[in-house]
């Protein structure tokens, strides 16, 4: 049997070669992607996909996570009966919510024709397209992350990065579409992957075939409990994801805005790197639920190697910084490297956050983790208006960091309520199990 150790470490190691990957095609899509377009049309680009952003949160709003919290349970308690209910009913939502978005941005398109030229209305309709898939693939990643199929997720999102470079070249730049080659890119590389990934979610549904399905309402229990608690925090994270170009337009104009998302953009791909471990966690932590101190050592340990990756994350990046952002972006861009100096000291934060959210799905504790969200988003926007005022991009920079930092106290504190506690003074310390596993890293590179 697979030790809990291992588990962790492999499942940790194909996301993060698959963040690796999806970080350097995303890279190269974006670098031939701003050089291709002009700036109207690349605008359009970043509005329409921005739009496709939030309209796709209302087909699962983050549910999908509570799914695989749920099934993951039940799967450690040998029940497929309620598992196939779960599957059944979170699939079967999924595709009506999707056809139903999918038509109703159809119908917009048609009402807004007369108004507005073809290019917005074509742009549009492909948007609705990317939306249905988009339901596709939040099926498709629930069902791999609750059986911990992450070999299976580390396929679908490479396919999705890779075949989308393949595109814009094909698309964009081959048959010179332009802005229609490059936005047609994005449904063409979500149906590859979906397609080339087809058969291992069929091999896992197939399980479930002759499986007779639990009578229970499992579905609607969960949205009607702890479900619905997520249902009301992601569009709270929507607003958080988008308000800050709006404060930094009002205070400082739009070229400002452009210089700062080219930072946020960078960081957002370096903060790549850490996100593996919390997609691991999350159906881990549920299994492991009803032993609170293997969930504290879990959590602890976590962090522990979080915040050393982090710290050469931030030497390397700042160190780099310039001379990066000089080479695929231009002179002009060279202040978006100073405000990515700043704004890269929020992986620090994010090493704190990651472990948060596995635990709260795992106790069931999303109604405070939504408050949470509410306070911190408050929290946020109050630094922000006044950071940026007195600092300008740094200052909005360094709102990241620190309503990262608050955001961390309060689900600490609010975690510590139910046994969850974190070995801080063991953070900086390198013990035997460490010693015993940088060994066995070093080993197995020198057999290689």
């Amino acid at each position: 049997m697979v030790s809990l150790t291992r588990r962790i470490a492999e499942g940790t190691a194909h996301i993060a070669l698959a963040n690796f990957i999806t970080i350097i095609f995303n890279l190269l899509s974006f670098i031939v992607v701003v050089r291709l377009l002009g700036k109207f049309e690349y605008g359009l680009i970043v509005l329409s996909l921005s739009a496709v952003n939030i309209l796709s949160t209302f087909l699962d709003f983050g549910i999908g996570g509570v799914m695989t919290s749920d099934i993951a349970k039940e799967l450690k308690n040998n029940r497929k009966d309620r598992v196939k209910s779960l599957l059944y009913r979170y699939t079967q939502i999924e595709i009506l919510a999707g056809i139903i978005l999918f038509l109703s941005v159809l119908g917009i398109s048609e009402v807004l024709s007369p108004r507005y030229q073809d290019i917005v209305i074509d742009l549009i309709r492909i948007s609705s397209v990317i939306i249905l898939l988009n339901a596709l693939k939040n099926i498709f990643v629930t069902t791999f992350n609750s059986h911990l199929d992450f070999k299976s997720i580390f396929y679908l999102n490479s396919f999705e990065s890779a075949f989308r470079l393949f595109y814009i070249i094909i698309l964009g730049v081959y048959m010179n579409l332009g802005i229609y080659g490059v936005m047609a890119s994005y449904p063409a590389s979500s149906a590859t992957s979906i397609a080339l990934t087809l058969r291992r979610y069929v091999k896992i549904a197939g399980e479930y075939l002759r499986v007779t399905r639990s009578k229970e309402g499992l579905f609607f229990n969960t949205i009607t409990s702890h479900g619905k608690w997520v249902a009301m925090i992601r569009p709270i994270k929507n607003i958080s994801g988008n308000i800050p170009p709006w404060i930094i337009q009002s205070m400082l104009g739009v070229e400002a805005v452009a210089i700062f998302n080219v930072a946020r953009r960078a960081a957002n791909y370096v903060i790549l790197f850490l996100t593996p471990l919390e997609n691991v966690l999350m159906p881990i932590i549920s299994q492991e639920s009803n032993n609170i101190g293997k969930v504290n050592s879990i959590i602890s340990r976590s962090i522990k190697y979080s915040i050393w990756a982090s710290a050469a994350i931030i030497i390397v990046g700042v160190i780099s910084s310039e001379w990066v952002f000089y080479t695929l972006f231009g002179a002009k861009y060279l202040k978006s490297s100073e405000v990515f100096n700043v704004l890269i000291f929020i992986s620090l934060s994010y090493s704190l956050n990651l472990v948060m959210r596995p635990v709260f799905f795992a106790l069931r504790l999303q109604k405070h983790l939504f408050m949470i969200y509410v306070k911190n988003l408050i929290v946020f926007i109050l630094l922000a208006l006044i950071l940026t005022a007195h600092a300008g991009l740094k200052g909005m920079a360094l709102a990241f960091i620190l309503s990262g930092f608050a955001g961390f106290a309060m689900r600490y504190s609010a975690l510590r309520r139910s046994g969850v506690k974190i070995h801080f003074s063991n953070l900086f310390k390198i013990d035997r199990y460490d010693i015993e596993l940088i060994n066995k890293i070093y080993y197995r590179m020198r057999k290689r």
